[in-house]
């Protein structure tokens, strides 16, 4: 389900220091690359924009031979996230390139949620055992800095890979999982 054409940066441009480097998006979950299940199910819905930076442009060439990416300085995450929305404009969708798992049903509501608020800024949050975290997923629909925090209750459709650990425990439930 298309939502016109929404604009979607999929983050892909840190170092990975928990991962153990930058070629964490390339490491493969289910027999497919983590940057490459975040793009195939971004594109189910809108138009992805892959953020790389100088960390991580070499490991992700065949996916910007593909789609639309943005090369920022890679001077962290804010700064980076700050410089492709001043590029890429608003409203758009964030997304890490690190949750295999998300399905376009999520993001589908997320965003009618986001686009329901009155703040210009909505934020994921997963909750497990009454603590809430952020994912990384966002939606801007206007410039400005307030936000509104929309809480999801934990599946491993919301899982995000950090460490080498993150990646083993994912390769355990692939076969379990339902394609989003």
């Amino acid at each position: 389900m298309m939502i016109g054409r929404l604009r979607i940066i999929i983050m892909a441009g840190g170092i990975g220091s928990r991962f153990g480097g930058p070629y964490k998006l390339v490491a493969e979950v289910c027999g497919e690359r983590l940057i490459e299940r975040v793009v195939r199910i971004a594109s189910s819905i809108g138009e992805p924009i892959v953020v790389v930076s100088p960390y991580t442009k070499k490991y992700l060439e065949g996916i910007c031979a593909k789609h639309r990416c943005i090369e920022t300085r890679g001077a962290g995450y804010p700064e980076d996230l700050y410089e492709a929305l001043s590029k890429v404009g608003r409203p758009v969708l964030v997304l890490p390139g690190d949750i295999p798992f998300i399905s376009a049903d999520i993001l589908v509501d997320f965003v009618r949620r986001a686009l329901e608020a009155t703040e210009p800024i909505a934020t994921m949050r997963v909750c497990r055992n009454d603590v809430c975290e952020a994912l990384g997923v966002s939606f801007a629909k206007a410039a400005g800095w307030g936000w509104v925090d929309i809480d999801y209750s934990y599946s491993p459709e919301l899982m995000d890979i950090d460490t080498q650990e993150d990646l083993l425990r994912a390769e355990e439930i692939c076969g379990s999982m339902a394609e989003g």
